[in-house]
Order: C-alpha cells, then sequence, then structure tokens
C-alpha cells in the first residue's frame, strides 16, 4: 500500500459510494482538498498580498539606493523584518499544488485502471479500507458531460468525434486562463507604476533576471498546462481547473478580506 496515495484513494471510492459518478466525486473531492490545505496556503497568500501592499516603499528604497546594491539589499530585508513578511512564501502554494497534483495523478490512475484494462481489481482493493473495497455489485461510471474521463484529449480528437472535444477543450484552456490571471494576482507588482524602469538601472542585472523569471512563470506555467494537459486523463483535467478555480477565489477572498482589514 502507497500510504501517500491511499488516501487519495480512498476519498475517491467513499465519495463515488455516496454520488454515483466519477465526474462530480471528482469535483467533490477535489474542493474538500483545497478547503483542507487553506490552513497551509493562507499565511502564503496573505504574505503574497503584504508584497504587493510593500511596493511603493520597495520602489522609494530602488529610487533612494539607485546602484548600490548592498545598501538596497540589507534595506529591503530590514523592511522585509519590519513588516513581518518572507518573500519566498509565494512558492509554498505552487509547491502543495505539484505534490497533491501527483498523489491525486497516481489516486486517479490507479482507480480507473481496471476500466482501462491497466490494472486489476485486486490492486485497487490492497488500498482500500474494508467497506470501500469492490464487490461483485460495484458500479463506477466513467461517463461525465459527455466525456470519458479515462481518455486523453489527445486520444478524442483522433477518433474525431467533435462533440466529446468540448469538455476536456474547456478544462484545457480553462485551467491555462485560471492559472495565468492566479499568477497575476500573485505577482508582487505596484499598480500603474513599470517595475522593469527601476530595475533596469542595476549593475550586475540580477533584478532584471528576477522580473523575467516572474513574466516567464506567469505566461509558460498556463501554456505548459495546457501543452501536457493534451495527453492526461480528462479526469486529470477536470481536477486541475477544479482546483484553479477555488485557488483563484481563495486569492480574490483573502485579498479582499487583508484590504477591509486594512481599511478598518
Amino acid at each position: 500500500m502507497n500510504i501517500l496515495v491511499a488516501p487519495f484513494l480512498n476519498a475517491l471510492f467513499g465519495v463515488n459510494k455516496i454520488l454515483g459518478n466519477l465526474g462530480w466525486t471528482v469535483v467533490v473531492v477535489t474542493v474538500a482538498i483545497r478547503l483542507l490545505l487553506l490552513p497551509l496556503i493562507i499565511p502564503s497568500l496573505k504574505s503574497a498580498g503584504k508584497m504587493r501592499a510593500l511596493q511603493p516603499k520597495l520602489r522609494r528604497l530602488q529610487e533612494k539606493y539607485g546602484k548600490d546594491k548592498e545598501g538596497l539589499a540589507k534595506a529591503q530585508m530590514d523592511l522585509y523584518k519590519e513588516e513581518g513578511v518572507n518573500p519566498l512564501s509565494g512558492c509554498l502554494p505552487n509547491i502543495l499544488q505539484i505534490v497533491v497534483l501527483l498523489l491525486f495523478f497516481s489516486a486517479f490512475n490507479t482507480a480507473t485502471a481496471f476500466l482501462t484494462g491497466k490494472g486489476s481489481v485486486e490492486q485497487v482493493n490492497n488500498q482500500l479500507i474494508g467497506p470501500l473495497k469492490i464487490t461483485d455489485g460495484f458500479k463506477f461510471s466513467s461517463n461525465f458531460l459527455g466525456s470519458d474521463l479515462t481518455e486523453t484529449p489527445a486520444k478524442v480528437f483522433n477518433k474525431g468525434i467533435s462533440e466529446s472535444l468540448v469538455l476536456p477543450m474547456v478544462l484545457l484552456l480553462g485551467s491555462g486562463l485560471l492559472q495565468y490571471f492566479s499568477s497575476k494576482l500573485m505577482m508582487p507588482t505596484e499598480k500603474g507604476v513599470d517595475q522593469s524602469a527601476f530595475t533596469k538601472a542595476t549593475v550586475d542585472k540580477e533584478d532584471d533576471m528576477m522580473a523575467a523569471m516572474r513574466t516567464q512563470s506567469t505566461y509558460m506555467m498556463p501554456l505548459m498546462t495546457v501543452l501536457i494537459g493534451w495527453n492526461f486523463s480528462i479526469g486529470i483535467l477536470l481536477y486541475w481547473f477544479v482546483n484553479s478555480a477555488v485557488m483563484l477565489l481563495q486569492q480574490i477572498v483573502i485579498e479582499r478580506g487583508q484590504k477591509k482589514f486594512v481599511l478598518l
């Protein structure tokens, strides 16, 4: 038994036993996962919000120290300590997303292995608790909104069935867009100010490199999601779409909550 994957697998079978449809099961389990991770993610999202609020002060430090990299770095670190901000905390949500995606990917593939002929019922039952084990009367429907969740968009496209491509294309493009908006919301930028005007004045161009990496991440991650997702099962795409949507919603709620708190 894989102790990391088993909880996800049992969650899928447990919810499916109630709902009887794999698609809605994925939706419910994904939302539940995001809610369970929320206590770990909230500090990172709040820290990212504080970083955006600090941009005017950081800009003034850049103007003050100019090409004095050491002085600027020390002043920035002092500001971070004073405000209780960790500039690297914004990485945590992305790391958690990747880890959970890999675990869910493994659990989903294990759950549907016997449907696609790539695994046996015994392999699945070895990781399930007693009440959820597959029996003779077990029903597992992988059809959801006109699509088979065990197939990939590439496989559906090769079949030439245009109607069945609607859901995977919505999930693919939707996930990319949601990730783009989420990345933009996490970026520490000051509204109406071009940060590149300050980083370009540096001697060794380290700030230019970091700014370029943030920009590339904003655009490349959504693009990679679409390209890689083309060969993922539609069930995994459904997870990624719902996960991205809930994550963006959480970011917006926390962002607005922080602004209201500041106003009060």
